[in-house]
């Protein structure tokens, strides 16, 4: 039995100002479908749709349950509070384990764009697969072909066996999101893959890495776990996660843990994480500009420029990012786009809460 939880948490500051704290990134619109309802499908066709499951953040419930399918909002489980995917997948993973200890989860972002959707397909079933059968969690590893310092590196270590054509190896290391000098050296070193953040692996297994290398965690689980389907479940989980500290999953697994696995894809990926990330994978005009909008250009070259009801026209601009909400106007340089967190914090010291 496999299930697929799809992580809908985050709000994805960098996007701003199209992304907003009641408007999360995953719900911006790539081809006509949000990000959400695009991983929703991708989960779909793994493993069935009522074995799929969404974890959000308590404050998006209503944003989220009214974006998907009714099918599906049955299936919405809410953190109490932000605590990066550490916790949250444990705590999906406690709950998955109380129905089923054995089953395995594929935890999926729900900001991803996947451009082949066949052969992502191809790639997590020999994932699931080996998730079932050997003593390991097992990521998704893409292959780098470029020295970007947005992703965390995978160091690819022996392959254990092939599985329809794709081999499963032996993950040698993890390494956080680099300076631009050691991504490079990554790539010309060859051997490193980017890290998607898909985790696949048996519900108890996550549960007894997550307590193994998080002594802070160990007991806050196993009082969430014995509280599950009984009358007090709400508060304990409520009271219990509140005290939870704030980590990642990659932090506080798969880099401490010896029994993780890799399956490499080449499936045309992004994490959608910043405007010049969208623009990768965005249908661009023969200068390289990506519109979204009503706009006119004159030598106007590698811009993203998104606007909601007005004419945008340009003469003679380079390498920008423009977008209007009607309400906010933002412009920046295309390299500097991993700047808008440090943008937010001061309108926050302004007193301008209203436009975060």
């Amino acid at each position: 039995m496999a299930y697929a939880v799809v992580m809908a948490g985050g709000n994805g500051t960098r996007l701003w100002p199209r992304v907003r704290q009641k408007s999360p990134k995953h719900l911006m619109l790539y081809d006509g479908k949000t990000l959400l309802e695009r991983a929703l499908e991708r989960a779909n066709a793994l493993v069935g749709l009522n074995n799929v499951f969404v974890t959000t953040n308590k404050d998006l419930l209503d944003t989220i349950t009214g974006s998907i399918t009714p099918l599906l909002t049955h299936n919405v489980y809410t953190e109490p509070a932000v605590r990066d995917t550490g916790p949250a997948i444990g705590l999906m993973a406690a709950r998955i384990a109380t129905w089923n200890p054995e089953a395995v989860i594929v935890f999926l972002p729900a900001d991803h764009v996947v451009l082949d959707e066949t052969e992502f397909n191809k790639v997590l079933k020999v994932a699931l697969q080996a998730g079932e059968t050997i003593d390991g969690l097992v990521v998704i590893g893409v292959t780098a072909n470029e020295p970007r310092t947005c992703y965390g590196y995978i160091k690819r270590g022996n392959p254990l066996y092939v599985e329809d054509g794709q081999p499963v190896y032996k993950v040698a290391r993890f390494r956080e999101k680099p300076d631009s000098q050691k991504a490079a050296r990554y790539i010309k070193q060859g051997g490193y893959l980017w890290n998607s953040g898909i985790v696949v692996g048996r519900a108890n297994l996550i549960l007894e890495l997550l307590e193994k290398h998080n002594a802070k965690l160990k007991p806050g689980l196993e009082q969430i776990m014995a509280s599950l389907g009984q009358p007090s479940e709400a508060d304990v989980v409520r009271d219990v996660y509140l005290t939870f500290e704030r980590i990642s999953f990659d932090y506080a697994v798969l880099e401490k843990a010896s029994n993780i696995y890799m399956v490499a894809g080449n499936f045309g990926w992004e994490d959608i994480g910043s405007w010049s990330s969208l623009a990768r994978v965005s249908a661009k005009d023969t200068a390289g500009n990506v519109f979204s909008g009503r706009a006119i250009s004159i030598e106007t070259s590698n811009c993203l420029i998104s606007t909601s009801d007005k004419l945008t026209a340009t003469i003679g601009i380079h390498d920008l990012v423009v977008i209007d909400t009607g309400e906010v106007l933002f412009i920046c340089k295309k390299d500097r786009d991993q700047e808008v967190k440090t943008l937010l914090r001061r309108l926050k010291q302004a007193g301008w809460e209203e436009y975060l």
